[in-house]
């Protein structure tokens, strides 16, 4: 697609053709435009930048609908065109198209703003914006207007009212019951958005539960099943700082190894700032350019960076720990995992036919392939999630 795409996620999906019948292509979001390629070949078959993309939707419950369906909508010269495709990743395709949604040409813009109080780990309040959009609930820094954290729709589990605090609601998300806290005097305008966004655009119910929790509860288990003191107890900490947008400077952590987590605490209250268990650790990066830095990638994205001056110290201890707790295919690589030239999400093993056409392009890459890139790709899609190796 031109050297200004760079291809973000990719997924062996099922294309429906009205006159061709059923049969694969790569479906790619980049961070340009749409891409779709033969499986066999590698070659692109249809391209769109976004400025020529108009939508992505699932497709509407009706006659002859097959399950997992999107539909594809761009300009074909002065007329609208459509494209029928199929995947069981469609949730994961249809969130990562929607985060350009803003560069398509009939740009996507079906947002609920609403300022709110974030209950913060301190426990003390702080004000943020509320923006619900067509894939996710973003919390937007009040003051300066920067995006501090975006909770995808695919991964929300429920939306948990609070009791005793005015306009209080619990996003749970994470894939373990994590809890994050605000207040909001829109909050019903806000559940009904969530579940009306979610439903339309992604495809998936989300709805608030009808029975509310308290605060003091949501506190108490703002870690979700992980809240136990099996889980949060160390065996080994290291001095850390943390590097992230939230923060124009690192800040000082206490990276925390349990049986189940990684954990991080505030050194100065040894209070959990927050956690991640170690079976959605994905990779661990050792930085080349920088002696001190490593990253954990996780299978959900959300990556975290961090500078030790005793890393490697670090990362042997995390690599033992996240394998004796059953993760056994995590390895350290000494660069960034290469996600769009993975077939499919990170938390789950690619098919079949994905590790069958990568040990075909090992023997024979595809035309524009140097033999370094198919066995990239081979690692990306074929050890990468199964039996991993050192890159």
């Amino acid at each position: 697609m031109g050297t200004n795409n760079q291809d973000v996620a990719c997924y062996l999906v099922t294309k429906h053709s009205a006159w061709k019948g059923k049969y694969k292509r790569i479906f790619s979001v980049g961070n340009a435009g749409i891409t779709t390629y033969n499986p066999n070949s590698m070659e692109v078959t249809n391209q769109w930048y976004y400025h020529d993309f108009i939508n992505i939707t699932p497709a509407l419950k009706g006659v002859g609908q097959v399950p997992n369906e999107y539909i594809i909508t761009m300009k074909k010269g002065k007329k609208v065109d459509h494209m029928r495709f199929s995947s069981e990743h469609r949730t994961d395709i249809l969130s990562e198209a929607l985060q350009y949604r803003h560069s398509f040409a009939e740009s996507v813009v079906d947002n609920l703003r609403a300022n709110a109080q974030k209950v913060h780990w301190t426990e003390a309040q702080q004000p943020v914006i509320l923006e619900v959009t067509p894939c996710s609930v973003d919390q937007i820094d009040a003051t300066t207007g920067s995006p501090l954290a975006s909770y995808m729709f695919k991964d929300i589990e429920a939306l948990v009212p609070i009791s005793d605090l005015p306009g209080g609601i619990c996003i749970q998300s994470g894939g373990f019951g994590r809890l994050h806290v605000f207040s909001t005097d829109r909050r019903d305008e806000i559940l009904k958005k969530v579940e009306d966004n979610a439903k339309k655009y992604i495809g998936i119910s989300i709805s608030a539960k009808k029975v509310c929790i308290t605060l003091q509860m949501a506190l108490d288990t703002r870690v979700g099943k992980y809240s136990g003191d099996e889980h949060i107890t160390s065996l080994c900490e290291f001095p850390v700082h943390k590097v992230s947008h939230r923060h124009n400077d690192p800040v000082k952590r206490t990276l925390c190894i349990s049986e189940t987590c990684l954990i991080e605490r505030d050194p100065n209250s040894y209070s959990i700032v927050t956690l991640k268990p170690l079976s959605d650790v994905f990779a661990l990066v050792r930085n080349q350019e920088n002696p001190q830095m490593l990253t954990v990638e996780y299978i959900r994205g959300g990556n975290r960076v961090y500078t030790s001056s005793d890393r490697d110290s670090l990362l042997a201890s995390l690599i033992d720990g996240v394998r004796a707790s059953g993760n056994l295919d995590v390895h350290v690589r000494m660069t960034p995992t290469p996600r769009g030239k993975r077939l499919g999400p990170l938390e789950v093993p690619v098919d079949e036919e994905v590790e069958s056409m990568h040990v075909k392009f090992l023997q024979q890459p595809p035309p524009g392939w140097t033999f370094p890139e198919a066995v990239e790709r081979f690692n990306a899609n074929v050890l990468e999630g199964n039996t991993r190796f050192w890159p």
